[in-house]
């Protein structure tokens, strides 16, 4: 299996609890199979234990560690736990009697009950069962041994949080391109006010919530109370140790970002991620983003004081499982490959005998470490930030790497499937360029190249050159290589520089006016959106800058390959398909490279069909041994 294939088939696999000598995985074996692996002590496998895929809805319990389904038959509810060692145990509740027909299932969450014990929060619509309408959503919670309790919410959006101990519920309402705006909605009485807040909802108990507020510009974790509405943000009170908030620092140009300046430090960086640990709402795991590398901190959250976990090599973090007994993170690197990690209540690993305190349980993943490449250095060239990939020999091409979005950023995460890997082994030197207009570096550098996109990434682009020939890389022995709005950039890097040798632009954004109109026509809001962002209303193309007409003044020489995918619902397939056809009537040596995927790939063959084609579309265009 290539290492696309691998990486592909890891990543569907879900992270559920730890035993001594590894993780606990679940992965769907076939449509209707869920299977469960994990490691013996001693290196014997275990024999996988399979759970049938039955009912209205399957969904992992995270307090009880086990995975539970759910079956509505009428007004009874069917609920059955599969405990992870292969133990099953049922039970049953009656349901409110549906006013107009039958209840049909739409979501179901975990909660805790007022007992104390794991309880479950049911979306249902009431179907009228000879006009096949449904009313508004109808929310019930119900628990093992307990009565059923309903609701009618007031609020608009999808329930992720029921909190007996605040008598409220947490609706989430998506809002399109901008912050969705969470509603904390009473139970107990009608009078009580709805309080809102914007933010991406992180976790929830005993009246108290983890969410991310300012994102993606500067985003600070909060704690928010669903009583009253207030907001506090822990790391305002943190001591000298935790360093400041990522706009208290400047980069080289007088930018605000994390990572630079005197007293900075990683934990400054904004946070990805975070979860309630231990039995309590006084700590939380934290996961930040520093020097596009991901590091976990156990925070105190009356002080602000931040613990550092040992999680070296681990690149990018993914928070995957939160139990009472402990976190379960998987990492990706580019050159560590991925790994497993498991964190205690308390920082420390209980369920690992020998293990030191303080310790985090580590276990390898499916793709191992490169031990002939070094991580890479996070640096910047001239006012912009990169995380550069040296080669384990002499340099003798180079790669100049732009992430999608805009509003992301490079991490040290195994990117394109592996596809560093080759390039580094083949001489090929690469930069992950955080261009002026992403996320991690405070609110002034992402905004900063609004409606002005080309002047900012000609100054990029020229720093990052002339970085890369004081290495002795010239430009036309130099490749841009983008994904959906990186590659946008990379086909107006040709623009922008003729000496280049070419790019690479997967599933990119080629007509800026028809991608705004789409998503206007799905979601009125995006209209601001775009506006704000890019000159729409300008009747010149270099002003819209993402406009065929303009991108195809690249250089006559210039080799450049798209490749996208012919069911890609983000970025078109058409207008990818009208740039080339342009750019090939001027006389341009461009190509299109069609695959079935949609805007990333849907299996391991779409995967590795995908890395493929890039890579021989970069070896083509330096032309690589």
């Amino acid at each position: 299996m290539s290492l696309p294939e691998l990486f592909f088939t890891e990543r569907q696999k879900h992270l559920l609890s730890w035993v001594e000598g590894g993780p606990v995985l679940a992965h769907m074996e076939d449509a209707e199979t869920l299977r469960i692996t994990s490691p013996a002590p001693h290196g014997e496998p275990r024999t996988p234990h399979d759970i049938a895929v039955t009912g209205d809805a399957l969904l992992y319990a995270q307090a009880s560690e086990s995975f539970v389904s759910f079956a509505l038959d009428g007004d009874r509810l069917d609920v059955t736990h599969h405990a992870l060692d292969g133990t099953r145990h049922g039970w049953s509740t009656a349901l409110p009697t549906a006013p107009r027909g039958r209840w049909a299932l739409q979501d179901v969450i975990e909660t805790r009950s007022a007992t104390g014990g794991t309880g479950f929060a049911l979306t249902v619509v009431d179907e009228d069962e000879e006009e096949g309408e449904a009313e508004g959503d109808t929310l019930l919670l119900v628990a093992e041994g307990a009565g059923t309790v309903s609701h009618r919410p007031r609020a608009i959006g999808t329930l992720v949080h029921w909190d007996e101990g605040a008598a409220a519920v947490v609706l989430r309402e998506d809002r399109g391109p901008f912050q969705p705006l969470l509603h904390a909605e009473p139970l107990d009485d009608p009078a009580r006010p709805v309080v809102t807040t914007e933010g991406r909802w992180l976790d929830g108990r005993d009246g108290e919530a983890l969410v991310l507020t300012d994102a993606p510009g500067a985003p600070r974790l909060a704690l928010w109370n669903l009583r009253d509405g207030s907001l506090r943000h822990p790391d305002a009170e943190a001591g000298p140790e935790a360093g400041p908030g990522p706009e208290a620092v400047s980069g080289p140009d007088g930018s605000s970002g994390p990572g630079v300046g005197p007293g900075s430090g990683a934990a400054s960086g904004p946070v990805d991620d975070a979860r309630f640990i231990g039995a309590g709402t006084s700590s939380a795991l934290v996961v930040r983003t520093y020097e596009g590398t991901d590091r976990a901190w156990l925070l105190d959250l009356a002080s602000g004081a931040a613990e550092p976990l040992d999680t070296p090599g681990a690149g990018r973090l993914l928070l995957r499982v939160a139990t009472p007994r402990g976190a379960g993170l998987y990492g990706l690197s580019t050159t560590e490959g991925t790994s497993y990690r498991w964190i205690g209540p308390d920082g420390a690993v209980e369920c690992a005998p020998g293990a030191p305190d303080g310790a985090v349980e580590c276990a390898p993943g499916a793709v191992p470490p490169d031990p002939a490449l070094t991580p890479p250095a996070h640096t910047y060239l001239g006012s912009t930030p990169a995380l550069v990939y040296e080669p384990p020999g002499e340099t003798t091409a180079a790669v100049i790497a732009l992430h999608g979005g805009p509003e992301s950023q490079e991490r040290d995460e195994l990117r394109w499937d592996g596809l560093y890997r080759e390039l580094l082994h083949r001489g090929v030197l690469v930069v992950g360029l955080d261009y002026t207009g992403s996320s991690g570096y405070g609110d002034a550098f992402l905004r900063r190249p609004w409606k002005d996109w080309e002047t900012a990434f000609r100054r990029d682009l020229d720093a990052c050159l002339t970085a890369l020939r004081d290495r002795g890389v010239t430009a036309d022995r130099t490749a841009l290589l983008g994904g959906s709005f990186g590659g946008s950039l990379a086909l107006l890097g040709c623009v922008l520089a003729e000496d280049l040798a070419g790019a690479v632009a997967a599933a990119p954004l080629t007509d800026i006016r028809r991608q705004a109109a789409r998503a206007a026509a799905d979601d009125a809001r995006y209209t601001a959106w775009f506006s704000e962002r890019y000159d729409l209303a300008s009747p010149l193309a270099r002003q819209r800058t993402f406009d065929p007409e303009h991108l195809t003044t690249a250089g006559p020489k210039q080799r450049v390959v798209i490749v996208h995918g012919e069911n890609d619902r983000v970025t078109s397939f058409e207008d990818s398909s009208t740039l080339v056809a342009r750019a090939r009537e001027l006389g341009l040596p461009w190509s299109l490279t069609a695959d079935a995927s949609g805007h990333v790939p849907d299996d391991a063959d779409e995967a590795r069909f995908r890395h493929d084609q890039v890579r021989d579309a970069l070896a083509a265009v330096l032309d690589l041994p």
